[in-house]
């Protein structure tokens, strides 16, 4: 009985005390704590080129150049403005290398002794040599380098043929020097004399201009028809006109051999055996020539249009203008050239500081200083629009027409060896006025030019 009372009493308690527990929540758990979200990553760096990191600031650049006189006068005002204005303290150091033949070889030394200037004014056949050694800078990272090249406005305001002239086959077409200007080859006529003899003006064919040669020879009175001066140009200019080739695409071997080689070379012969021709007796002779009108025709570069127009002057005025080479081929053709500037090996930083007097110097208004002055035509489309150069066509209006003939605008090749071919050529010229026979003369001169490239 009294453990009956015993279970009794339990189950009493268990039942009170149930209803608390079961209404008793248990206790929570505790909730994490917040964590802190994760640091967000930086953005990435903006790629840039390698040009684009480098600094050019105070380095000074070696600037060797053929200027004299007035060219000197306009290119270190142009040399002044970069050194005073640009913001990173560059100093580019101009000096004078002596004419094209003496800056060549002085950098052919230079370059042997591994002492070279950090640019330098040259053809791009020059560069082309230089090029061989290993010292010469491309220049397509500079110009398309996002802080220091040009803008596609910049570079769509660049007349492109005469950047396309400093490229080069064997360096996978890269810039290897740069154009701030141009000139060409023209044939100077008296216009007058022309009109005289009953033409109305220039020949547009060669047998055109040998005919008008003969009818202006009077010896006896020390007219002429022509005032030959040799040279590559000159026979480039034939060749083109002919509608032919100096030398293959590739650059490989030469093509001045061929038909329209063959046929330059026969009318040169053919116009001093008719007695019509002569060789000009001094450099620049054939201008002083033309102005004593002992000469009705001239060939030589626009460049040389002021000296022209002053020997004219002097001399006593006459009607006289300029036109393309007569031709054969379908159109005209005229032979583009004129120096450009390339940049020597050194340290990246002096590199840069060249380019930049580059880019200087390319701006329109010191590309239309430049061509005021040396006569020659302007990189820029925008340096032709402006007023300055509007107003020296207008004063000038034979530079005027000159500018039209850029349409027809051939170049001579830039490969290394070609300097050493020009005198080739300038002999193979000189052996055919002496009487030699022009297909045997060629022959002999593309085998040897060939031999020149093969050496390259």
């Amino acid at each position: 009985m009294m453990k009956t009372r015993k279970v009794l009493s339990l189950l009493l308690v268990v039942a009170f005390l149930l209803p608390l527990l079961v209404g008793c929540p248990a206790p929570a758990t505790p909730a994490p704590a917040p964590t802190e979200p994760p640091p967000a990553e930086p953005p990435p760096e903006p790629e840039t080129d390698a040009i684009s990191q480098l600094n050019p600031s105070g380095q000074e650049v070696l600037f060797w150049h053929v200027s004299t006189r007035k060219h000197l006068a306009i290119l270190e005002e142009i040399v002044d403005g970069f050194n005073e204005t640009n913001p990173y303290g560059i100093r580019v150091v101009p000096q004078y290398a002596g004419y094209y033949g003496d800056i060549y070889n002085k950098i052919i030394a230079a370059i042997a002794a591994g002492d070279t200037p950090d640019l330098a004014i040259a053809y791009a056949n020059q560069v082309a040599d230089y090029a061989r050694a290993g010292v010469i800078v491309p220049l397509d990272p500079y110009m398309e380098s996002e802080k220091y090249g040009f803008t596609p406005e910049e570079r769509a305001d660049f007349f492109e043929a005469f950047l396309e002239s400093d490229r080069q086959a064997a360096y996978d077409n890269q810039l290897m020097s740069f154009a701030h200007s141009r000139s060409m080859e023209v044939m100077y006529y008296n216009q007058d004399w022309l009109e005289e003899m009953g033409y109305d003006g220039p020949p547009q064919t060669w047998a055109e201009f040998k005919e008008m040669c003969v009818a202006a020879t009077d010896p006896d009175n020390d007219k002429w028809g022509y005032s030959h001066t040799g040279g590559a140009s000159r026979f480039a200019t034939t060749i083109f006109s002919f509608g032919g080739d100096i030398i293959s695409e590739d650059g490989k071997t030469v093509k001045f051999h061929e038909e329209a080689g063959v046929k330059s070379l026969q009318l040169i012969k053919d116009l001093f055996d008719s007695g019509c021709a002569y060789e000009s007796a001094e450099r620049y002779g054939e201008q002083a020539d033309f102005a004593n009108q002992k000469a009705l025709f001239a060939f030589g570069s626009t460049a040389g249009l002021p000296y022209y127009a002053s020997a004219v002057e002097d001399a006593g005025e006459f009607e006289w203008s300029v036109s393309p080479a007569p031709h054969e081929a379908p159109e005209p053709a005229v032979d583009v050239y004129g120096p450009s500037a390339c940049i020597f090996e050194s340290k990246p930083e002096r590199q840069l500081a060249a380019w930049l007097f580059f880019k200087y110097w390319a701006e329109t208004e010191n590309v239309t200083k430049w061509a005021n002055v040396a006569n020659y035509f302007p990189l820029r489309k925008s340096a032709i629009e402006s007023a300055p150069m509007q107003e020296y066509m207008k004063g000038n209006p034979k530079y005027e027409k000159a500018f039209g003939f850029l349409q027809y605008g051939r170049v001579e090749p830039s490969v290394a060896g070609w300097q050493e071919i020009r005198g080739i050529l300038g002999d193979a010229f000189k052996r055919a006025v002496e009487g030699g026979d022009p297909k045997t003369i060629l022959d002999a001169a593309a085998a040897e030019a060939n031999a020149v490239l093969a050496g390259q």
